[in-house]
């Protein structure tokens, strides 16, 4: 374990004099600062170390292979994949496991066009980068022929269990070389082609994978393909019985072809048919399983399961897929592995063990950040492969041990700055802790840009998430407030219906006007609509600016009126009264009459109540005599109506 660790150094001298400190910041980052260490025995006070000079604080985040631009692709392209196979289990109409085989294959076909594309990348580069991209298509490369066999073992549907011809097809697949070879070689000059050093390595290469007839091709461009030895072992290879489980052939009748075809080699051998060739001896001996021949070609064996799916053709052709591990434990001892196997043979053998859980456990250390366990594990719970273990293995549970993957990985894309959302897919799927992790996270990602701020604003409303759409809202009201955009602060505020927020910001609204005699924003305070309602300030302020467009606009009546009831609702700010009584002044004073009777009371009775205001003092008596004048106007032109 402590080889693993790694050290950081810090390169600041106050650091290095007072110690470190360091506290969690939002998701997947840690800040590092100077602390001087104190314990509850000494007295509070300043630091030794305090001084006017500015100190440093620095971020440290763990290195997402993910976050490379060039993984960007295989990402978003997964997340599809994920999302489609969600939505198939949740279709019962369909057939479950055809749809999960092709969603197996669909994820290959994503981590193979990653492969591709650093391939291409890794021309282009020198250096360091070389080498970084080298180790990405290792770790991509191991995902690929991981997958490749637990999508042969776990998802696809085996006939008869009879599972060589798929894992021919797998080595074929990884180890191309002597296809590529033959192909190249078939597709030229075909004179003297055994001169070509390549020839007979390929031919062994071709018959270990089962290519029997591209054996026969290569063997018949020999210039000695007419003579004997030649033509007897072109005949016994394609007399060589192949299982077909689909050709109507029992196993056992088979098995009886097979044993047949055998000695009938062997009594050839025996005979020393083969004698005159060496290389063609061989290809005899191999075919009938001798194990000195085998050893002899360990050497054209990569790996030990090449070997394996080579020497299960020839010796056990309809071998079960329950039956792999213990062959494929037979070649690691046969080739002297057993002590000297990489992280990805122990994968292999797990799987070909049917240990799913160890399977699970060691494609964890993979340093692809999570990408290939969750996924990897997301197939194989819904394929069923991981509630079987619950008979098996004691307090486990697939359900958990699932959505902890998910819960891992949707956090970790949360902490990137445009995969968010794509991480938030994978949280919505964890039925007990995701939608509380959505909560916890969702107000932490940074709010860079308006349009980011709507988008985890409508994903925070999509989940209902309200007081985390509140949270939000706030924030950047806050934000706008800071910065003077006062109406962009209060549709933030109506955004997050926050009634005192909403309160506050309108007596920002009415401070204003109370110094310049201007109102801002009255395109908004032309458009609140119901929003005026979110809380009693805001309904003053809106009706308020109501008023001041009707005495813009010379409707004195409708004013008046929308003023007197304005001073009736006792909603009015202390601060605001002096300014509605200084604009009653000119009403009460107009040459038509505006006010009733009735109204002027109301006036003159607020009046005697705020009369105490300090900003009232030089301008009462005006609005006495103001009151009282209109007062007696109205009275003796109500008595005429009547």
């Amino acid at each position: 374990m402590e080889g693993d660790l790694k050290t950081f150094i810090i390169p600041n001298d106050l650091c290095r004099r007072t110690g470190l400190a360091a506290s969690w910041t939002p998701i997947n980052q840690m800040s590092v600062f100077a602390y001087e260490k104190r314990n509850v025995r000494q007295k509070d006070g300043p630091s030794n170390f305090a001084s006017s000079q500015p100190s440093s604080v620095f971020l440290l985040r763990q290195h997402v292979l993910l976050f490379q631009p060039i993984l960007r692709k295989l990402v978003n392209e997964s997340n599809g994949a994920f999302l489609n196979l969600q939505g198939v289990i949740s279709d019962k109409t369909l057939d479950h496991k055809s749809e999960l085989l092709k969603l197996s294959r669909q994820y290959r076909s994503i981590v193979r066009a990653c492969l591709e594309d650093l391939q291409d990348d890794i021309t282009k580069v020198e250096g360091e980068d070389k080498e970084t991209l080298q180790d990405y298509i290792t770790i991509f490369y191991s995902i690929e022929c991981i997958w490749h066999l637990c999508e042969i073992l776990f998802v696809d549907t085996i006939p008869g269990n009879i599972v060589l011809p798929l894992l021919l097809d797998w080595v074929r697949f990884h180890f191309p070389k002597h296809e590529r070879n033959a192909a190249n070689m078939l597709s030229g000059d075909l004179i003297g082609l055994e001169a070509n050093p390549e020839f007979w390595p390929t031919v062994i290469g071709s018959l270990l994978q089962g290519r029997v007839k591209v054996v026969r091709a290569l063997l018949k461009q020999h210039s000695a393909s007419d003579s004997h030895v030649f033509r007897l072992v072109d005949q016994i290879l394609k007399a060589m019985p192949v299982y077909n489980v689909f050709s109507g052939t029992s196993v056992s009748e088979f098995n009886i072809q097979w044993r047949h075809w055998t000695v009938d080699v062997q009594s050839k051998i025996d005979a020393k048919m083969f004698v005159t060739s060496p290389n063609l001896n061989l290809i005899m001996r191999l075919v009938v399983g001798e194990e000195t021949a085998w050893t002899e070609i360990q050497s054209h064996c990569e790996t030990w399961y090449e070997l394996l799916a080579a020497w299960l053709f020839y010796t056990e052709p309809t071998v079960k897929i329950f039956e792999v591990g213990q062959f494929a434990k037979h070649c690691i001892t046969k080739m002297r592995m057993r002590n000297n196997m990489k992280h990805l043979d122990r994968v292999l053998l797990a799987a070909m063990e049917f240990d799913v859980l160890q399977v699970i456990k060691e494609i964890q250390h993979m340093s692809e950040n999570g990408w290939f366990v969750t996924h990897l594990t997301d197939l194989l719970y819904h394929a069923g492969k991981l509630s079987n273990l619950e008979k098996e293995v004691e307090t486990f549970s697939a359900e958990k041990l699932h959505e902890s993957f998910l819960l891992d990985y949707g956090s970790l894309l949360m902490g990137h700055k445009s995969l968010w959302q794509v991480g938030l897919s994978y949280l919505d799927f964890c039925p007990t802790e995701g939608l509380k992790a959505i909560e916890l996270i969702l107000p932490r990602i940074p709010l860079e840009t308006e349009a980011k701020t709507q988008k985890i604003l409508r994903e925070a409303k999509n989940r209902e998430l309200v007081h985390v759409a509140q949270s939000i809202c706030k924030v950047q009201g806050m934000k706008s407030l800071k910065r003077g955009r006062l109406g962009n602060a209060l549709t933030w505020a109506l955004k997050s219906q926050d009634g005192p927020f909403t309160s506050f910001l309108a007596d920002k609204f009415l401070h204003e006007y109370t110094k310049d005699g201007k109102l801002a924003s009255t395109d908004l305070l032309d458009n609140l609509g119901s929003c005026m309602l979110a809380s009693d300030r805001l309904i003053f302020l809106g009706k308020y600016y109501e008023f001041h467009k009707l005495y813009q606009s010379g409707e004195y009546k409708e004013a008046a009126n929308l003023l007197v009831s304005l001073l009736a609702s006792k909603i009015i700010p202390n601060y605001f009264w002096y300014v509605l009584f200084i604009e009653a002044i000119p009403l009460l004073e107009s040459e038509e009459i505006v006010f009733s009777s009735n109204d002027t009371y109301t006036i003159i009775h607020c009046l005697e109540e705020k009369e105490d205001l300090p900003e009232l003092k030089d301008k009462i008596e005006i609005l006495r005599l103001a009151a009282a004048r209109n007062l007696s106007r109205a009275l003796t032109y109500e008595a005429q109506l009547v």
